[in-house]
């Protein structure tokens, strides 16, 4: 059931090195191309890596792009990023079979919008496979543009590593409270569909 499915799907920062076949992530980037679009303009191109040496440039890029990030993030995001463990390395980069390179194409209507619902139905689709994600944002994504030879009216969106998980997370659990009002913000707070709360 895709509720059921959408509880169990978890960002991965962790990955198996067991291969991943080539027809599961066709199926994953078809499923991208499903997702609504601004004027069924699907504008956007998935570049897919499993090349070790660009694997590691990448990973390089991100990682000095990552470091510059932390370093003049806010005090709060500082304590956020430690409590989660998160760090300016990026193993996983280099870990997963794959990266799945998501990237706008600038010059059509609502491309951001569209790549981001694409980048849904294919982190999605990844878990019905049994295949883990994760929706990475660098800090700084124009040194792609050279690495992929990026046309000039491609934008990078997020990098998606794909592979097998190497680590297990709890399941995630709904947060209805103070997220859904109708007719407006001070309107009446909706209830959560399983609590009545």
């Amino acid at each position: 059931m895709l509720y059921e499915l959408m509880k169990r799907r978890r960002s991965i920062r962790k990955y198996s090195p067991e291969t991943v076949p080539h027809d599961k992530l066709l199926r994953i980037l078809e499923a991208g191309t499903l997702a609504p679009s601004g004027a069924d303009q699907r504008p956007y191109v998935y570049i897919v890596v499993d090349d070790p040496a660009l694997k590691r440039r990448i990973r390089e890029g991100c990682e000095a792009a990552d470091r510059a990030y932390h370093e003049r993030a806010p005090a709060w995001m500082k304590e956020w990023l430690a409590a989660k463990g998160i760090a300016p390395e990026k193993p996983f980069l280099t870990e997963a079979p794959y990266l799945v390179v998501v990237v706008g194409e600038t010059d059509k209507p609502y491309w951001l919008a569209s790549a981001w619902v694409s980048i849904a139905y294919i982190i999605l689709a990844a878990e019905e496979e049994g295949l883990a994600t994760l929706t990475y944002t660098p800090g700084e994504m124009g040194f792609l543009r050279e690495l992929l030879h990026l046309a000039e009216n491609h934008q990078p969106v997020a990098i998606i590593p794909v592979g097998y998980a190497g680590e297990e997370l709890p399941a995630k659990e709904a947060r209805m409270e103070r997220k859904v009002f109708y007719n407006g913000f001070d309107g009446a707070e909706a209830q959560d569909a399983q609590t009545g709360k």
